[in-house]
């Protein structure tokens, strides 16, 4: 998802390692909502089977990559604060949108295309991040391998039932549209985080700096001031 780095990696990195299973883990909790909700609604009962099935498999996605995190971080003695999976980030990181779920904003044509566009750039990804641990992490590699598996079955099965229903000339052009703008999507939060490491300690020494002038002032302070409670009218508490 975030900070993959495009080359292998020489030496292990613990934080950024637990930082990436993380996000991994809020996509794939944010795809087993949607799942789910499509599950709950669709007409057709083998549709509402499939997003079932689909859904419980983004559950355990997330709940393999969060133990992984989480023996990594106990492993490397790490401060899990920065690495702690929030559910209310799943909106400010545009996982998961505000006002409707997916299934509500495109017709089943469109959702099945968007499903399996997405799930083939999340198993690319997916593929990088292994080929960084895969030498220090052989364990926890093979367990993503099995995700791996399920990933591709998710995506041959939505683009199958897209390519059913839809015309080889609009499938093309949908395709297109969803696989380009999940590659923007990532390439936005990818330069969010590389900005965020420069912009942040110049608005921390800004911050700073403003703050320092404040100490200087002498502020004239009442004597009535310092005793707030004989300032209060005992009948205002009735």
């Amino acid at each position: 998802m975030f900070l993959i780095p495009k080359n292998k990696l020489n030496k292990f990195e613990p934080l950024r390692c637990c930082f990436v299973l993380n996000e991994f883990s809020a996509a794939e909790f944010a795809s087993a909502l949607e799942m789910l909700f499509a599950a709950k609604n669709v007409d057709d009962l083998k549709l509402s089977k499939g997003f079932i099935r689909h859904s419980l498999d983004e559950y355990k996605h997330f709940s393999i990559f969060t133990n992984i995190k989480n023996q990594i971080s106990l492993e490397h003695e790490l401060n899990n604060r920065e690495t702690r999976f929030i559910p209310i980030h799943l909106f400010a990181k545009g996982y998961i949108y505000k006002d409707k779920f997916i299934f509500e904003k495109k017709n089943i044509k469109d959702f099945a295309i968007f499903i399996g566009a997405n799930e083939e750039i999340a198993e690319k990804k997916l593929n990088d991040f292994l080929e960084n641990i895969r030498s220090f992490k052989p364990d926890h590699a093979k367990k993503i391998d099995k995700i791996l598996l399920d990933e591709e079955r998710h995506a041959k099965y939505s683009l199958a039932f897209a390519k059913k229903n839809n015309s080889k000339f609009d499938y093309f052009i949908k395709f297109s549209k969803e696989n380009l703008l999940s590659k923007l999507r990532h390439l936005y939060a990818n330069s969010l985080t590389k900005v965020s490491k420069i912009f942040n300690p110049v608005l921390y020494l800004l911050i700073l700096i403003m703050s320092l002038p404040v100490k200087f002032l002498d502020l004239e302070k009442s004597e009535a001031d310092n005793d707030v409670m004989e300032n209060i009218n005992p009948r205002s508490i009735l």
